[in-house]
């Protein structure tokens, strides 16, 4: 058999489908607007931390005391890599129903009522651009000397620094320095996560970096957020904490990783991929983009299968539906940025020097199809390949939220990659639900319709989400305005004079059949979470 051609390589996009792209990957509120993702998330913190403290009588007053915090507050506790991790610990136990008593509430204890500014850290170095004692997550304030991971980058970026206060406060990892008992216990959890990450409990702690490797951290974040100044400054408001390793394994010595649940908000990367600030920016795109990724998933699912696999010709084992869609998402993020270093003008070669070659990628696992026949070495083919995979997923693989991450993600590859396949339009007539409640006629008859009580929420007015959750529940659900209109209308009316009045909310016409199928879908899952009844 004769070896085929190499994939072909997407023409060279103009600046403006370059600048376009950046400006999609931004643009959808679930997946691509990051002060709205943060929003969510501090709302599903918030409801988190009241659910925890429902199950923990020992530890209620601090949790309460906690989700009661202002946002500058409750931010760098949910970013905190130590605390964040014991959260999502909490709240998985909390799901499986063998929680006992919150690992949250250990950590946190005493932070607030102290005060940050107790935290703060020691340093012989003249104060630096970043976050004041006030904003320092208790991990943060363990740092000595403390240092931030691009200081002042977020006073380039004003408009963005003002909607994402994440932007310019990620600092460097360093081996802990507690002062009293409580720092100590966080300091030995944050180097159990970190080791833990790594997958060796007996890997030494974060190597110091050298000036060099700072300075080329800071430039490789400058860089991309110049050539993406909307998707590259918009990762970097996901990571948290910067940390530098060098770890060997069989599959080579480690290049980058994120740290997801394991080790929260954190990137970690060899020093030598801040030896040129091209490496370090795709580096940061790289983690970054996983990180924000994370962050959108904790408040709206992609699959409806998380076990369902798909066959990958680069790779011996399948994978899952969902990471196909992690790998399609940094594909993209990753050809977006290729295309502005291609178009970049003279100024950014002049301040950064000229754009490295793109690089192959590692070689297809030995013995898959794509190692026989030399195909998928180049990003280009991988992201074909994945978007090809999730468009030829029957409808019903998918949520809604993943129907539309996959356009969302697809348009933006075009932009870039007009060989790239087209995001498949939805026939909605065809994907509406046909079961009860489906229709005006289905949800018309039966008793009264009312919400359960007692439920914890927590309002989104700016983004039209209500997050809810029953006393009874370990479980989040988020309703969509239209959902959470027909909830705060089910006060015990029935179905009729509940069609009526959510009409007239929404300025549609009474009797309509588009009044019918939203009412009607919007009790279907309703009453599926359990957040309403109905008699008879």
């Amino acid at each position: 058999m004769s070896p085929s051609l190499p994939a072909a390589q997407p023409a060279s996009p103009s600046t403006d489908r370059v600048a376009q792209a950046d400006t999609l990957l931004c643009a959808d509120r679930q997946f691509g607007d990051s002060p709205a993702i943060g929003e969510r998330n501090l709302a599903r913190f918030r409801l988190g931390l009241t659910m925890l403290a429902r199950h923990d009588g020992g530890a209620a007053d601090v949790l309460r005391e906690t989700a009661a915090a202002s946002d500058e507050r409750l931010r760098p506790l949910l970013y905190d890599p130590v605390l964040r991790n014991c959260f999502e610990v909490d709240l998985a136990l909390l799901d499986s129903g063998r929680f006992e008593r919150s690992s949250f509430a250990t950590y946190v204890r005493g932070h607030l009522t102290t005060g940050p500014a107790a935290d703060a850290p020691v340093t012989d170095e003249a104060p630096s651009p970043g976050p004041s004692a006030a904003l320092m997550s208790p991990s943060e304030a363990l740092m000595r000397p403390h240092r931030p991971a691009w200081p002042g980058l977020g006073d380039a970026w004003p408009g963005l620094g003002d909607a994402w206060p994440g932007l310019g406060d990620a600092w460097v990892l360093a081996e802990p320095a507690p002062q009293e008992d409580a720092q100590k216990l966080l300091a030995e959890r944050l180097m159990e996560l970190y080791r833990d990450a790594l997958g060796d409990g007996r890997t030494t702690g974060p190597v110091d970096p050298t000036d060099a490797t700072l300075v080329g951290l800071r430039d490789g974040a400058e860089l991309l957020a110049t050539l993406l100044p909307a998707a590259g400054a918009g990762v970097l408001g996901h990571v948290s904490v910067v940390g530098f390793t060098s770890r060997e394994s069989e599959e080579g010595p480690l290049q980058s990783m994120s740290g997801g649940d394991p080790l929260p908000s954190t990137v970690l990367l060899a020093p030598e991929r801040c030896t040129s600030p091209w490496l370090a920016a795709e580096s940061l795109l790289h983690e970054g983009a996983h990180l924000k990724l994370f962050d959108a998933l904790r408040t709206g699912s992609l699959v409806r299968n998380a076990t369902e696999q798909v066959p990958i010709p680069w790779r011996i084992r399948p994978w899952t539906v969902i990471r196909v869609f992690v790998a399609l998402h940094f594909y993209v993020h990753l050809l977006v940025f290729r295309a502005a270093a291609d178009t970049a003008d003279e100024a950014v070669r002049e301040r950064f020097g000229p754009p490295p070659p793109a690089e192959d990628l590692d070689e297809p696992s030995p013995g898959t199809p794509a190692a026989l026949n030399g195909e998928y070495r180049t990003s280009a083919a991988r992201a074909r390949h994945l978007a090809e995979c999730v468009l030829s997923l029957p409808d019903e693989a998918l949520t809604e939220h993943g129907h539309r991450f996959a356009r969302w993600l697809l348009t933006a590859l075009r932009l870039v990659d007009g060989s790239a396949p087209r995001p498949r339009e939805r026939d909605e007539a065809t994907t509406r639900p046909t079961g009860p409640g489906s229709s005006q006629q289905g949800g018309s008859t039966g008793g009264a319709l009312q919400r359960v009580t007692p439920v914890d929420a927590c309002a989104l007015p700016a983004l039209g989400q209500l997050v809810v959750s029953p006393a009874r529940s370990a479980r989040m659900h988020w309703l969509n305005a239209r959902s959470w209109t027909v909830y705060s209308l089910c006060d015990g009316r029935d179905p009729a004079s509940l069609h009526t009045a959510y009409a007239r909310a929404a300025g549609l016409t009474a009797g309509s059949e588009e009044v019918g199928r939203q009412v009607g879908e919007s009790l279907r899952l309703l009453v599926a979470s359990g957040l309403v009844t109905q008699d008879g």
